[in-house]
């Protein structure tokens, strides 16, 4: 992000560090029960053309509180998804990089290098100015870095082919080879990551189509691969997968964690993204190398005060560990990865560090606003999806059913 977004980001850590390992246990009260007012409109997104373009956001964002739920939900998703898509890809070449079979899919991944560093970078900028439009502040980029930020997204869901190019070159593979967990876990990463496309994109054949496909790996050796990957990589897997559970959609890695335990593990990661950020704001000489050592240390000393289960010990161990583990990996220059470890923790930091955002997020899909429909015909990620769109299209989102 530029120095301006993180200057942005960080002037809020100072008040807000401490609230960030309790935000997600907080008793938001919701009351189910009434199908009126604010809570009521957030939860009836359609799927109407919008007529309204998208002007005065600083003003919507005060005024109205279905346009700011809309938009929190929809920044953050994109955002989750975007980091994910990058350290995919990066998997991608870790697990397969020396496989023939995937030269031509792993080539096109490469290929992809613009389209995923813009999106990521525009998606930065808009988290960083929403962040501080939702405290109060001028931000007289605000609509278009937004705009800008949904367009980047949904031209990066273009190069979603590429996932299911994965997943069909990995079913085939290992039709004549045994390949290890390592290489099915991602592979049922990139599964998992087009159910929540369809998801989103309300594409009940395509879900029924990838649920038939199936994970590989069970719950419990899927949790116990996520481990032998990097800090990064299981970033961005724990990150995403909280998202896809307060999005509740159904996913076999989602299935096998708690979702206090993850919240726990998440809070953890937002604590030490603040206390990164701060450090970064104070001297802007730090390299991506030398903010990662700094990010990866703070998630060491977080997660040891994060009380936890069984199942989230595990996932502070994986953590703790994959900074202590000189793992077996391919070459990663030669294999000209695109995006490195130390870029997604940056990003990843950056993105967490929107303290506003985050509790914002939190209130509107976690604790339930958007949830009060889930089950009739149009699904939350689906309404959440349609708000990407409109957004980049220029609009305020869907219309809403009074």
């Amino acid at each position: 992000m530029k120095k301006k977004g993180i200057i942005i980001l960080c002037s809020v850590i100072a008040l807000c560090a401490i609230g960030l390992v309790s935000s997600h246990f907080i008793d938001w009260p919701v009351d189910l029960n009434d199908a009126s007012g604010d809570i009521a409109k957030a939860a009836k997104f359609s799927r109407e053309q919008a007529s309204e373009k998208l002007t005065n956001m600083e003003e919507l964002l005060q005024t109205d509180s279905t346009f700011k739920d809309g938009i929190v939900a929809a920044q953050v998703v994109m955002q989750t998804r975007a980091i994910q898509f990058a350290s995919l890809v990066d998997m991608s070449y870790e697990v397969a990089g020396d496989i023939s079979a995937y030269a031509d899919v792993l080539k096109d991944m490469k290929a992809s290098l613009e389209v995923v560093t813009n999106a990521n970078n525009s998606l930065a900028e808009a988290v960083g100015d929403l962040n501080a439009a939702l405290e109060g502040k001028e931000c007289p980029d605000l609509e278009q870095n937004t705009i800008n930020g949904a367009m980047a997204y949904t031209t990066l869901q273009k190069q979603n082919t590429l996932a299911d190019r994965f997943i069909e070159v990995t079913d085939k593979y290992l039709e004549t080879a045994q390949g290890d967990d390592r290489l099915k876990l991602v592979r049922d990463q990139w599964l998992e990551y087009q159910q929540m496309t369809a998801a989103l994109e309300g594409n009940k054949e395509n879900a029924e189509a990838l649920a038939k496909k199936g994970n590989l790996l069970s719950g419990e050796k899927a949790l116990a691969a996520v481990a032998s990957f990097n800090l990064a990589q299981q970033m961005s897997i724990y990150n995403n997968c909280y998202m896809v559970q307060s999005m509740h959609v159904d996913t076999q890695l989602s299935r096998a964690i708690p979702f206090d335990a993850l919240g726990q593990l998440v809070s953890s990661i937002q604590s030490a993204a603040g206390i990164t950020m701060q450090q970064v704001a104070a001297n802007d000489a730090l390299n991506q190398t030398q903010v990662e050592k700094i990010f990866s240390q703070a998630v060491l000393e977080s997660v040891k005060s994060v009380a936890s289960d069984a199942i989230g010990s595990r996932l502070i161990n994986g953590l703790q560990s994959a900074n202590q583990q000189n793992l077996a990996q391919v070459n990663k220059d030669a294999l000209g990865m695109i995006y490195s470890s130390a870029l997604i923790i940056t990003q990843t930091a950056q993105m967490v560090s929107a303290v506003n955002v985050m509790s914002a997020y939190s209130n509107v899909v976690v604790n339930g606003v958007l949830i009060l429909e889930q089950n009739q015909s149009i699904g939350l990620g689906q309404r959440v999806g349609d708000m990407i769109n409109h957004t980049a299209l220029g609009y305020k989102g869907p219309k809403i059913d009074k």
